[in-house]
């Protein structure tokens, strides 16, 4: 149900016109989601200043629902919401301690995604990066903005690179590559519906995959082409992934140094000699 608002700030931002009633109806959910489930549709078109038809079109343009559907997915929102942090098992009142445990945590965490890589894994991983045409990486809620992060970063080093936001560019996207592109999936659990989904379209066309994920006996890591497991700890009273998307982020991190050292840093040795 995170979706549910992130495809609502996708709506939003992939739209050039801020002022049109359907951006106005978007924004309105945003702001006020615990209303929506208990507004009849007349009750939202007057708080948003346009029409009951105007709302039709809006579900429809969205994500092809009907005002009804949209109701149930704010409702199934606020419930995730109410479940995002497991405060039974949290201690009642807040203590240094905590932060200090909860980079224990990390660092243990850290040190075991350390133990797991091995410079063979990292070395093939950067050659499929260097010999592709293009890499895509993939990645869904967190896993995204790790995604986008490796983009940005591969950018930089001269590396045409994508990362798309929502599901509907990821899936066209992966429809686009071809054989001699590369994409990396990016996925802790490696079985949401989502990244199977996107893995079957992959593995229809013959794209070759990486996998960065925890569980190396998931979907994802079973089609894989090349896997680079992280740690697969986790605190079980959250879940946002506190310390599963810095693990993931410091594969990518490594990815990108050996990338650096191995070859831009060669080709510019290579050109400097060819230029003395």
């Amino acid at each position: 149900m995170y979706n549910f608002m992130a495809k609502l700030l996708n709506f939003i931002e992939s739209s050039t016109d801020q002022t049109k009633s359907e951006i106005i109806i978007a924004e309105y959910i945003l702001r006020n989601v615990e209303k929506i489930p208990k507004m009849s549709i007349y009750e939202l078109a007057e708080a948003c200043h346009t029409s009951p038809a105007t709302i039709t079109r809006f579900c429809q343009r969205f994500e092809n629902i009907t005002f009804k559907e949209l109701k149930e997915y704010a409702r199934s929102f606020i419930e995730f919401n109410d479940t995002e942090v497991d405060y039974q098992n949290l201690k009642t009142k807040f203590n240094l301690k905590q932060i200090n445990e909860y980079y224990d945590e990390l660092l243990a965490s850290l040190k075991q995604t350390e133990q797991f890589l091995r410079s063979k894994e990292i070395i093939q991983v950067v050659h499929e990066i260097h010999h592709s045409k293009k890499v895509a990486f993939f990645g869904v809620t967190f896993s995204h903005l790790i995604a986008r992060n490796a983009q940005f970063k591969f950018i930089r080093l001269g590396k045409y690179a994508t990362a798309y936001s929502n599901h509907e560019n990821q899936i066209s996207e992966a429809e686009s590559l071809t054989p001699r592109d590369l994409a990396v999936v990016i996925s802790f659990s490696g079985e949401t519906r989502f990244i199977v989904q996107l893995v079957k379209v992959l593995k229809k066309r013959g794209i070759p995959i990486v996998a960065i994920t925890g569980n190396e006996k998931g979907y994802l890591a079973q089609n894989a082409k090349q896997i680079i497991k992280v740690s697969s700890c986790k605190l079980e009273s959250f879940k946002s992934p506190i310390l599963e998307e810095i693990n993931m982020l410091s594969v990518i991190n490594s990815i990108y140094l050996v990338y650096s050292i191995v070859f831009k840093n060669s080709e510019g040795y290579q050109a400097n000699k060819g230029g003395s």
